[in-house]
């Protein structure tokens, strides 16, 4: 967080490169991107293409969309969200050109194109000159193509304040730093942190001293991690994740599947080679194993077992594998993982 002596430093020096009190109220006012851009901006986006397609349509499009590591799945679709924040505006914008290639024109496809671009580029963690250029030409793009969108019908004008802000990010990204500086999440953050949480582990009577209470020890033991920390031996240890440093793979605390049998699983599953991977794997495990020869003959001591649809494993950060069959007319969701074994694994990457 930037020092109030920098901020003032800031503004002092925006004071004199202005000559009226109103060009340095205009010079300060900062645009965010949780407002400015993904509730204003993308908004009107998604709102245009309920206008360029049925919104049903639109909802069919998401609900077909492949399931994918990262990205959020709109199984019910985009209009039968109650609430709309940002973080459904930030899952929305990385699927939203999926959905209209084929539907909508070209000019709509490159419009929408260099405003996601903007909006990408305009949240980079560091800028300089070459950056800087990418969103002038992002922009530059977009005044380009934006007449398809008037000639379509879907609007009179492009007379919106939101739109209007966007040729003021450069000027607020060169005078007051990366948006980050100024974004408003960060204070919608801290209310989830310090209000919502708080609420929800109290009884809801006299709840202001429980929060208050329980906010306190969040606070002592986050100091006594802060402190763990800094007397580490191993400075490269990841202590955020230190309760599984003993733990490759962390399971749930129940299987999803209890008493499963293996033949059920090899056909829900769609892998035949379950029940001969399971016996080499276990034959791994005994003191004195069988040759290849004698596990042709052998036959698994059991006929039932527990499933479970996923599980999480610590490297760097906590990521999360699921492997979830088709289900209640709901398509499965089976990720692919590729794992490098070797003592280089970690200074290498993978080809091809």
């Amino acid at each position: 967080m930037d020092s109030p002596l920098f901020l003032h430093g800031i503004s002092m020096h925006t004071k004199t490169c202005t000559t009226t009190n109103a060009a340095f109220r205009k010079q300060c006012m900062l645009h965010d991107v949780a407002g400015g851009l993904y509730q204003g901006v993308f908004k009107h986006m998604v709102e245009w293409c309920q206008e360029l397609m049925d919104e049903e349509e639109l909802d069919q499009r998401l609900r077909t969309l492949s399931p994918y590591y990262g990205v959020c799945h709109f199984h019910k679709g985009w209009t039968s969200l109650g609430q709309i924040g940002g973080k459904e505006c930030k899952h929305m914008a990385r699927v939203l050109l999926a959905c209209l290639v084929g539907k909508v024109p070209r000019g709509v496809i490159l419009a929408y194109h260099t405003l996601l671009d903007f909006i990408y580029l305009s949240q980079y963690p560091t800028h300089d000159d070459t950056t800087l250029e990418y969103m002038q030409q992002a922009l530059k793009d977009f005044y380009h193509h934006k007449e398809v969108i008037i000639n379509l019908g879907i609007r009179d004008d492009l007379d919106i304040p939101q739109f209007h802000s966007l040729q003021h990010y450069l000027e607020n990204i060169r005078n007051f730093g990366m948006t980050d500086n100024y974004n408003t999440e960060m204070f919608e953050r801290f209310h989830i942190d310090f209000y919502k949480e708080g609420w929800y582990v109290s009884n809801g009577r006299n709840e202001k001293p429980q929060m208050i209470a329980w906010l306190t020890r969040r606070e002592k033991v986050a100091s006594l991690q802060s402190y763990l920390q800094m007397t580490m031996e191993d400075e490269d240890e990841e202590f955020s994740h230190s309760r599984f440093q003993d733990q490759c793979i962390i399971l749930p605390k129940r299987p999803h599947q209890i008493h499963s049998h293996i033949a059920d699983i090899m056909l829900d599953h769609s892998c035949n080679g379950f029940k001969k991977d399971l016996i080499f794997y276990l034959n791994t495990q005994v003191d004195q194993p069988y040759s290849r020869a004698q596990l042709q003959d052998i036959d698994l001591p059991l006929s039932h077992i527990d499933i479970y649809h996923g599980f999480k494993f610590c490297l760097d950060s906590l990521d999360t594998v699921k492997a979830k069959p088709p289900m209640g007319g709901k398509a499965g969701c089976f990720d692919t993982v590729v794992i490098t074994d070797g003592s280089n694994c970690e200074s290498t990457g993978l080809q091809g």
